[in-house]
Formats: C-alpha cells, structure tokens, sequence
C-alpha cells in the first residue's frame, strides 16, 4: 500500500495499528498493507474495530502491559495517561537464594496496554489476512466478511476481481491481469 493510504489508517486507527512501526522482532505489522485496491475494506473494518478496541480498553482499565506482563497499577504514575517504567520485583521461584537475592526487578521502561492489536495484515492465496493478538468473536466475524470481499476486490485498483494464477494467487480485475507484469515491474523497480 502506497505510504499516504499506509499513515492515513495508522493515524485514524491508533489502538488498532499501534504495533505498526514496531520492530520485526515484536510483530509483522512491520511490513506493512497489501495492495492499494483493499485500502477501502481495510478501512472499513478498521472502523467497526476501534470502537470495539476501545469499549475493550474502557472495560478493562488495569490490563497487564505488553511489553512485561505486570499488573498496570506496578508501573510509575499509573493513574495518568501515559505510565512509566515498570517498578515491580519479582520473587524468582526458581531460585534457591534466600531472600533478598532470590528477587528480581522489571526493567520494562513504559506501560504498553495489552489490548487486541492488528499483528499482521496481508494477502495470501489472492485473499486479504488480517491477524489480531487477540479478540472475540464479534471482531473475527468482521474480519471474516472483509475476508470473503477481498476475493472480489483487485487488490490493486479495487473494481471487482477475481481470483488470477500469475505464478502467484491474486485477486484482479481483468484490466490489471492484463497489465500485471507491468504493475509488477513498477512495484519492483520503485
């Protein structure tokens, strides 16, 4: 996906896409959106989801952080917006040292709320993929049916499509099958 349409979800969609300039080591939203043709249905899932993110989000105000598994209320100012590093030690069960060198400390510099997130989205097999941390099944039903209209979407202009064997599964339309290894070319060559 062209980088304006990339910013414009991530913008519009923080909860969702908040993972999406993360290093490869924590997520594949990391590399990205697939085609330009599925910005509208990505989009519109985007929206049914945030809302359902942040309901999540308001019913659940101590969630444990992503980045340490500590409960919120063990990280600095907790009660603000934006908390802090981790403050937490941990009885290592483990260890046969007694106390105090059986402890350990967090080291987890900021509270990152542990709410369903986007990890990847992508094509596979000319269908879009849009995986979750996690979720319910409210947020996997719509992922399903943006799924089931992927497979009729062009993934690169967004008219109807179907499914085309270019060496590869996509889902086109008979104008950009026609002028696939061209589209192909421009992606590759920038």
């Amino acid at each position: 996906m062209n980088e304006e349409l990339d910013k414009k979800l991530v913008e519009a969609f923080p909860l969702l896409y908040g993972d999406r300039y993360a290093s490869m080591q924590s997520t594949a939203m990391c590399w990205g959106f697939p085609g330009d043709g599925w910005f509208d249905i990505i989009w519109d899932l985007s929206s049914k989801l945030e809302p359902i993110i942040q309901k999540f989000i308001d019913d659940n105000p101590n969630l444990s952080c992503s980045n340490c598994a500590c409960d919120k209320d063990k990280h600095y100012a907790c009660k603000t917006k934006t908390p802090g590093k981790c403050l937490s030690i941990h009885v290592d069960p483990t260890s046969e040292e007694e106390p105090p060198d059986n402890y350990r400390a967090c080291f987890c510099d900021a509270y990152v709320s542990n709410h369903p997130k986007a990890s990847q989205v992508k094509e596979k097999w000319g269908g879009l993929r849009f995986y979750m941390t996690s979720g319910s099944d409210e947020i996997y039903d719509l992922i399903n049916k943006a799924t089931a209209l992927s497979c009729k979407t062009c993934e690169e202009c967004g008219s109807p499509g179907e499914e085309r064997d270019t060496s590869w599964v996509h889902t086109l339309c008979d104008d950009c099958c026609e002028n696939w290894d061209e589209i192909r070319a421009k992606r590759w060559n920038g």
